[in-house]
């Protein structure tokens, strides 16, 4: 994330802003497997790792032009680079596609087997608790860096926004979980390819309900008042 962050940052790359964000929740998590929050800390460990991957393997794939992007990851990514959506939509198109595909695979993918699946349960509310809490610093760090109007939101509404986040977090996780637990105990292959699909479709479906629409007066006005947004952040 580092490696990325010193990548795009200088570029005015704003795919930097979600991962930006996604660093100092890792951060957190790992400080809070670190002091054994989670019923099963290996797994959790294990749960981050596998989660990360499948945001790094949607970058590599993007760059290199190699392999599958999925649909979601590449509106993300196309907005954030090509600076066609605001601040706030290239943090949540990137939370849409990490949360909405990429959770329930990793879930999968670390294992949800129906003897554990309970504790597992219970540490992954657990980790909805660590988002929750780390939802100010992230907006700190993103208006200080890319967003002068996301900063002087922040500060009007007071808890409002933090409490809407966390509560628009939660639901998203806890349908992630549902789609795992679905993966995990599908019958065979051919029923859980349908499962992917509709999940890739899903995110997709979510990622166009909050991109900008060309050509529409908001998307040719997005470029130059983010331009203002950015300088504004800078100077204050």
């Amino acid at each position: 994330m580092d490696a990325l962050l010193a990548r795009w940052e200088p570029h005015g790359d704003y795919r930097a802003v979600f991962v930006r964000s996604y660093r100092i929740i890792t951060i957190e998590m790992q400080r809070a497997i670190g002091a054994d929050e989670f019923e099963d800390s290996n797994w959790m460990g294990r749960l981050d790792i596998v989660f990360a991957q499948e945001y790094f393997d949607a970058v590599e794939a993007y760059e290199s032009g190699e392999g599958q992007v999925l649909e979601c990851w590449k509106l993300a990514f196309d907005l954030a680079r090509e600076r066609r959506g605001t601040v706030l939509q290239d943090l949540t198109l990137g939370m849409v596609a990490h949360i909405v595909h990429d959770l329930p695979i990793a879930l999968f993918k670390v294992g949800i087997p129906p003897g554990h699946r309970q504790s597992r349960r219970r540490d992954h509310e657990v980790a909805n608790d660590i988002l929750g809490r780390s939802i100010d610093e992230v907006q700190t760090e993103v208006s200080s860096h890319y967003s002068f109007v996301l900063g002087f939101l922040d500060r009007l509404t007071g808890d409002i926004d933090e409490i809407l986040t966390d509560t628009g977090i939660r639901a998203a996780r806890d349908r992630a979980w549902m789609r795992a637990v679905a993966l995990a105990d599908a019958p065979n292959q051919s029923v859980r390819d349908d499962l992917l699909h509709e999940l890739a479709q899903n995110a997709l479906d979510a990622a166009r309900l909050l991109a900008p629409k060309p050509p529409s007066l908001l998307a040719r006005l997005i470029p130059p008042f983010r331009r203002w947004d950015r300088a504004l952040a800078h100077w204050v």
